[in-house]
């Protein structure tokens, strides 16, 4: 529940409670909202590009992080699918044959290297737990338990390369502005349709940013990338 006291105070809280709201009735899930404050950098959080990003390999884009360390922080961008079927870019693989799912891009580090994301109710081997039901693999031995056990639409996404960040190189970027954090959410890494899967998470972040700035200013500073 917000608490807001003033005039001004109490208008800011109405523009965010009604961009929440709105998002929710589009389709956002009420998981990608578990507290007014933003997560912190760990697996199984959104980074959401800022709307200033400009790289090509990042702008508008959502990453999942899948690993944070001393050695550094890695993920996939979950919101950018090729034009190529996995049977057409895996055809060696008997396990993907015939399933309709198309080959994302998850980033430009080492993209001769899939990397696997997945839904399942318990950990497989070769499995590595992200968040909820959601892991990642960079094993092929995976498929195969997944295609015996359902479907594999909204189970899976196959990604080419995967983004990272040397040790304190993503505070650094999040220090300037160039990447909001939210909670993930397993509805939006496996939408069938994630055209407007960046549009609704930078509208989210915006509205808790906004909510937690202690001067509830609405002009964020300009950002160059």
């Amino acid at each position: 529940m917000f608490m807001c006291r003033g005039a001004n105070v109490e208008q800011y809280c109405r523009v965010v409670c009604a961009t929440l709201f709105l998002l929710l009735g589009q389709g956002v899930s009420a998981d990608a909202f578990p507290s007014v404050e933003n997560p912190s950098i760990q697996p199984g959080v959104f980074l959401i590009a800022d709307s200033a990003m400009s790289d090509p390999y990042f702008r508008q884009t959502v990453v999942l992080l899948w690993n944070h360390g001393e050695h550094g922080t890695h993920g996939v961008i979950i919101n950018r699918p090729r034009d190529i079927s996995l049977s057409q870019a895996l055809p060696q693989v008997t396990a993907l044959r015939g399933v309709d799912l198309m080959l994302y891009f998850g980033g430009p580090v080492a993209m001769e290297n899939p990397i696997f994301l997945f839904r399942y109710p318990e950990k497989l081997q070769d499995g590595q737990h992200v968040f909820s039901d959601v892991y990642v693999s960079t094993s092929f031995d995976v498929l195969q338990p997944l295609r015996d056990s359902s479907a594999l639409e909204g189970v899976l996404r196959v990604y080419s390369g995967h983004a990272g960040w040397s040790p304190g190189q993503l505070a650094s970027e999040m220090a300037q502005g160039a990447w909001h954090l939210l909670q993930g959410d397993a509805n939006f890494i496996f939408n069938p349709d994630p055209s407007d899967v960046w549009s609704k998470l930078f509208e989210a972040s915006q509205a808790i940013q906004v909510y937690d700035q202690s001067s509830y200013s609405f002009s964020p500073p300009a950002h160059q990338f």
